[in-house]
């Protein structure tokens, strides 16, 4: 297998379509399809806000957008430290297996590091035995006593009001 020039950019605005196509695809692999709400405008928002609430790798091989990294600083009050979020990374299936993933991760330690992340963090569907297999190789630890809390839609609405 020839090695690939692969090449890690921050998105721009001009950046938004790609990205969309991008979490689409996301969310077929993730078979969540029906969850996806992502729009245009939404996206913009969020990216190119001051200060912005979300950032966005872009993986490109000869130019051409191939994956993505979308990610957010969170802090932790245990390592009294900044860390890194990444709530989405996402692969086109002709290139999984040669580096691009490896890629953005290693940008993503890149920017921890010189953020000074105490710890780099995401999820992983329990069910995504290659993703899983591929986090460990990068050196991830999967945690298996911890398990995601969400309140989402009409119950935050709900809680809200109590």
């Amino acid at each position: 297998m020839a090695n690939l020039d692969i090449k890690i950019r921050e998105a721009e605005i001009t950046d938004l379509e790609i990205i969309l196509t991008f979490i689409a695809q996301k969310s077929e692999f993730d078979r969540a399809k029906i969850l996806l709400a992502a729009t245009a405008e939404r996206l913009q928002q969020a990216l190119f806000s001051q200060p912005p609430l979300v950032r966005v790798l872009l993986a490109e091989i000869a130019g051409n957008p191939v994956g993505f990294a979308m990610f957010y600083a969170t802090y932790s009050s245990l390592l009294t430290q900044p860390c890194l979020w990444l709530d989405d990374l996402f692969v086109q299936s002709p290139v999984r297996g040669r580096g691009v993933g490896t890629a953005l991760l290693k940008h993503l330690a890149q920017i921890a590091e010189s953020t000074n992340c105490g710890r780099m963090e995401w999820t992983v569907n329990a069910k995504n035995a290659a993703g899983i297999a591929f986090y460990e190789k990068q050196g991830a630890r999967i945690l298996e006593n911890i398990r995601v809390c969400r309140i989402d839609g009409s119950a935050i609405s709900e809680l809200a009001s109590k």
